[in-house]
């Protein structure tokens, strides 16, 4: 059984033949990953790229993109939770997303999974490459002063990627590091029974308390279990079931796939064709018209997929 070569998330290839970014892409990953940890039970969380294993049983984590934590807090006032949300600096599902409006009205919005880890190292490696994404992803008029001020390292909270546009995270704990961190996660004595009674590091965040409630489950059962290759944060669906169009007719397939394939999107778009005659904050979600992209994050489906197999 061969050892496992970290691709980029969902197989992108930014770079093309010859480059060494691959190799140095699945050296960063495999650095996160300890070799063996034994999270709970008998199993143990390993590191595919150091332990050899067939791993053929396949599991998708599954959360939704919206804060857990703000609909907690706004449980009676839903505007009041998706007002908040717009804020990247609580955008903590490791789903983040930009807002662009025309005349007030939201006219598109975009939301990625792409990491830091990825981007800053492919700055590192090809920073034309970097620049070139950015004015194709972004808008033409990205400046390479913008993306490396004063000729220097990348900077990820550039103009760019916080208030005109977004290309990956910004949110301090929506990273691959975070991800593979929580991972490893070691259960506490006391079993976690669900989502709730999962809570690590003290976050309150349904996507880690998904993944480790999922990842003790599974350790518990004495298998052996590793981030499934590649390793990501990926969109693996929508449901605009029941949204409409401002004359009530349901909503036509308005979602572009920018980065990413079906199943593993790591950079989507929401909006309406010109033709259609009206704009996303037209739309009505549960007979409210959409104000906030946090309405359209809490109907995406976010996962993360691990592969497990028999023996620790």
């Amino acid at each position: 059984m061969e050892l496992a070569r970290f691709s980029a998330p969902a197989h992108i290839d930014d770079v093309g033949p010859g480059s060494d970014f691959p190799v140095r892409w699945h050296g960063l990953v495999s650095a996160l990953i300890a070799e063996s940890t034994e999270v709970s039970g008998r199993g143990a969380y390993v590191n595919p790229a150091l332990r050899p294993g067939a791993r053929d049983r396949k599991r998708a984590i599954t959360w939704t993109g919206l804060s857990r934590p703000l609909l907690m807090k706004h449980r009676d006032d839903r505007r009041a939770a998706y007002a908040a949300a717009e804020s990247r600096d609580v955008q903590i599902e490791y789903l983040e997303w930009h807002v662009e409006k025309t005349g007030g009205r939201i006219s598109r919005v975009t939301f990625t999974t792409e990491t830091p880890e990825y981007w800053t190292l492919l700055a590192e490696v090809h920073p034309d490459v970097v620049l070139a994404l950015y004015r194709r992803l972004v808008s033409p008029d990205v400046a390479e002063e913008d993306l490396f001020p004063d000729g220097g390292a990348y900077e990820p909270r550039n103009r760019w990627n916080t208030t005109d546009g977004i290309v990956h995270y910004i949110m301090p704990i929506n990273s691959m590091g975070d991800l593979l961190g929580v991972s490893q996660e070691i259960e506490p004595s006391q079993h976690a029974v669900d989502g709730y009674d999962a809570l690590p590091y003290s976050r309150a965040t349904g996507a880690d308390a998904r993944i480790n409630f999922d990842v003790w489950a599974i350790s518990r059962l004495g298998l052996s279990i590793a981030t499934a290759d590649p390793p990501g944060l990926y969109m693996i669906g929508w449901d605009d079931s029941g949204w409409t169009k401002p004359d009530g007719s349901p909503v036509g397939d308005y979602w572009t796939i920018q980065r990413g394939a079906p199943g593993a999107s790591v950079r989507v778009s929401y909006e309406v064709p010109a033709e259609e005659g009206f704009l996303v904050g037209d739309i009505r979600i549960g007979g409210r018209e959409i104000e906030f992209g946090g309405q359209i994050a809490e109907h995406i489906t976010m996962s993360a997929h691990v592969v497990s197999e028999g023996g620790a």
